[in-house]
């Protein structure tokens, strides 16, 4: 059995959603409810957030994919939808890359299959000499509010509280398995099966340029744009999210 924390709401098709960086799987507790009508929605906290056990560092974005995909075998998890936010974007491609036969859609949800630039990767090492000087809470407790469009948004508070939970290894070991993550565009022109493109407007770490070039190189893509959203649109725009997530898998 998998020793992934994850829960389940409703009956039918099933929709995986992957939170992000340095979060939880409580960041769906909202959103979740809102396609279990139709749908099983399943969330589950990444390895070394939330409940879940940490890996061993130094891992990778493949890693913790393989954890995922021994999880789904271990629940029998088939022919369902992922839909990863923002970090757990870059988790579903690997997961799809490595398993296509599993998934019937993807879904990107303030995400990229680009890794990241030389400025990028510069700006992870930053944050670990930031950690290692400051500690991890400094971190993270001033992570969540640039993720928002408007810094009076009513949910800051709680994605900060579940951003604070995170452990000193966690934040450090995805750190740099986001920076060393491989670019996954060549995935994008070979997938058979339709991939979602959900964007926000005022993403401060993903423009929207980025996502349109993206969405030409699969044989199947929507792409929608999120008005007045930065990086967290089951937040900011929760109920267009739902209705663009609930349109796509059916």
């Amino acid at each position: 059995m998998s020793s992934l924390s994850f829960k389940q709401y409703g009956q039918g098709k099933p929709i995986i959603l992957l939170h992000g960086f340095p979060m939880n799987q409580n960041v769906w507790n909202d959103f979740a409810p809102l396609l279990s009508d139709t749908y099983k929605v399943i969330t589950v906290d990444l390895p070394g957030f939330g409940k879940s056990p940490l890996p061993q560092l130094p891992f990778t974005i493949d890693q913790v994919a393989d954890s995922l995909i021994t999880w789904l075998s271990s629940e029998n998890i088939l022919g369902s939808t992922v839909i990863g936010h923002s970090l757990g974007g870059y988790v579903a491609l690997a997961m799809v890359e490595k398993r296509p036969e599993l998934f019937t859609g993807l879904g990107l949800f303030h995400s990229t299959a680009l890794a990241d630039s030389e400025e990028k990767k510069e700006s992870r090492l930053k944050v670990v000499d930031f950690i290692a000087k400051n500690g991890v809470l400094a971190f993270t407790s001033n992570f969540i509010p640039p993720l928002f469009a408007h810094q009076n948004h009513i949910a800051i508070a709680s994605v900060r509280n579940m951003a604070v939970q995170s452990t000193h290894d966690a934040v450090l070991g995805y750190t740099l398995a986001m920076r060393n993550r491989p670019d996954r565009t060549s995935l994008l022109k070979k997938l058979k099966i339709p991939v979602l493109f959900l964007a926000g407007e005022v993403d401060p770490g993903i423009p929207v340029d980025s996502i349109l070039s993206q969405s030409k190189l699969c044989k199947s893509a929507q792409v929608h744009v999120l008005k007045q959203v930065a990086h967290m649109g089951m937040f900011e725009k929760p109920e267009a999210s739902m209705l663009i997530i609930r349109a796509f898998v059916g």
